[in-house]
């Protein structure tokens, strides 16, 4: 386990319609902190557990996981990050620009 970074924030909501992957998720899940996106492609294809999603442009239902955070005792999640370990990512990229210059 490592240690958690501090974070002032209770929760992170990113209702977008349209987004790449979004790097702003990844530093909320690395708080830890309890997330709330809505289910365009790129935010499903980070593999968030499914009550972490609500339909684009649905305000009620996201405003229904807000009250439900809220009323909770401050809590911590635990994502699974290892897709996305910097320090192995930035090894596979060298690799490719190896590659590349090889050839």
């Amino acid at each position: 386990s490592f240690p958690v970074p501090k974070s002032n924030a209770l929760y992170y909501s990113l209702p977008s319609s349209h987004e790449g992957l979004p790097i702003s998720l990844l530093e909320a899940m690395s708080y830890r902190l309890p997330v709330a996106v809505s289910d365009i492609p790129a935010n499903m294809e980070v593999g968030l557990p499914g009550e972490c999603y609500f339909p684009c442009g649905n305000v009620g239902k996201l405003a229904e996981r807000i009250e439900q955070v809220a009323s909770m005792p401050l809590q911590r999640m635990n994502y699974d990050m290892a897709k996305y370990d910097w320090d192995r990512i930035a090894e596979q990229v060298a690799a490719v620009y190896e590659s590349a210059m090889r050839n």
